[in-house]
């Protein structure tokens, strides 16, 4: 196969200070080659770019570290916050991760199947479905952020091994719509977009994690960035981490309930009273919710949410109903001859605590940084950017320590692919990770508005 190659010129001028002297060098200009690039560079540079992605998607299965196979479609941040659905073993839920707490919503049918193999008592479900609740995460098997967030995925994918140095592999696979190209690697394989600037479309993972009892394995999945999206991300979590995750169960923590009776049942309303005693070992807030009926009817639901609980300490918790349907069903049962019974099904369970919606809300307003105030420091995250004689190849983000070492990694992809001399400037270093990502999406959104296209490098926070 016949091999594109440019000839770059090198040439050094001296001056010399004495007279009588010629500056004239001996000898001719030396040029460098600039190769194919090569299945290990080319797969170097899109994993280096693919572990700067503010957040990712992904979809497709792994299995847990008990053998229970998962299907996922999830997006996970690059500060480790993951939330989308999953199925285990065909049962669905819906999961957020916040500062490595998982949280799980499903239906009664998903909490029945899951009682056992969790250690819940939730009898038929109906305790726990479709309320949030908090869980462990080595009771499902899987540590998620230690799985999704983007640079852990692409440290575990490793290099490229088979053929690395030769010309980038034309052995092509549909992922999707997306023809790609398969390479192995340290980790297992992954599959490189086939065009320029060939980034990570899909890959598939023999085992990642930490811990034995939350790794997964032969996790398979495609893979999309949607960087451009981090600020509404964070505000979507901050406002589901105020207005949901505040009343999430505590699983592991139960609450012993004592008497109960009715009180003050009349025209407007009706009172269930509970007595409920907190058993463990730290304080909690008890949540007491009652679904009623009256003549086999609904008549609606009445909750209360307790100060915090000391251990050991007991409560008496009311519960009143004020529903319209109730107030139609005293006048019935006085106006109507015939018995009319009523009553209440309760639940008394402990609520965990509340994640920090403060400091998701904060990220959320986080403004991008500002490229005209040129800041250089080791501390927060370094927006970079490589270039050549055309201009801007790509922006990138990273840890602000590590950032030359990312744009050393894509540098010879960068000359692969443009076959042009490729070079790495600071543009700022922003003190959180959501302020660098917003300055690369306005300056990638200016460039598109400009040239009418990407940056030829360009694969995270740019759509193609």
């Amino acid at each position: 196969m016949a091999r594109r190659s440019r000839l770059i010129a090198v040439l050094t001028a001296g001056l010399l200070a004495l007279t009588a002297c010629t500056n004239e060098v001996p000898g001719s200009a030396s040029g460098v080659e600039i190769g194919p690039l090569t299945t290990k560079e080319a797969t170097a540079a899109a994993l280096s770019g693919f572990a700067e992605s503010a957040a990712v998607r992904y979809q497709g299965d792994l299995v847990a570290a008990d053998g229970a196979k998962l299907t996922a479609d999830v997006t996970a941040t690059s500060g480790g916050e993951v939330f989308g659905t999953i199925t285990v073993d065909g049962l669905g839920a819906t999961i957020v991760v916040l500062d490595k707490t998982l949280f799980l919503k499903g239906a009664p049918e998903f909490w029945s199947a899951m009682a056992a193999r969790f250690g819940v008592t939730s009898g038929d479900g109906t305790a726990l479905g479709n309320r949030w609740v908090k869980l462990p995460t080595v009771l499902l098997g899987v540590e998620f952020a230690d799985i999704f967030t983007p640079d852990v995925v692409a440290r575990t994918a490793g290099k490229a091994v088979r053929d690395a140095d030769e010309e980038l592999t034309t052995k092509t696979t549909a992922v999707g719509s997306v023809p790609a190209l398969e390479v192995p690697v340290t980790g297992g394989t992954v599959y490189l977009a086939k065009d320029a600037p060939h980034g990570l479309v899909s890959l598939s993972i023999d085992e990642i994690g930490t811990a034995a009892n939350t790794k997964a394995r032969d996790m398979k999945v495609t893979v999309t960035d949607v960087s451009a999206n981090v600020n509404q991300i964070y505000t979507d979590l901050a406002n589901q981490a105020k207005n949901e995750l505040g009343t999430a169960v505590d699983a592991l923590t139960s609450i012993t309930q004592g008497g109960n009776h009715f009180d003050a049942c009349g025209a407007a309303s009706c009172t269930i009273a509970v007595d409920v005693t907190n058993p463990s070992k730290k304080a909690v807030r008890v949540h007491l919710k009652a679904d009623w009926t009256g003549d086999n009817t609904s008549l609606g639901s009445c909750e209360q949410i307790s100060d915090p609980l000391a251990p050991g300490g007991s409560l008496a918790m009311n519960c009143a109903l004020t529903s319209p349907q109730w107030v139609s069903f005293y006048q019935r049962a006085n106006s109507v001859p015939g018995t009319h019974p009523y009553g209440a099904v309760w639940t008394a369970l402990a609520l965990a605590d509340p994640p920090d919606a403060a400091s998701l809300a904060a990220l959320a307003g986080a403004a991008p940084a500002d490229p005209k105030k040129k800041r250089e420091s080791e501390k927060g995250y370094a927006v970079y950017q490589i270039g050549n004689a055309g201009g801007v190849w790509k922006y990138g983000v990273a840890p602000a320590r590590y950032w030359r070492d990312n744009a050393k990694e894509q540098l010879r992809a960068c000359l692969g692919i443009s076959q042009s001399v490729c070079t790495y400037s600071l543009v700022t270093t922003a003190e959180n990770a959501v302020s660098a990502y917003g300055l690369v999406n306005q300056l990638v959104t200016a460039y598109v508005k400009d040239k009418g296209k990407c940056p030829a490098g360009q694969w995270v926070s740019c759509a193609r």
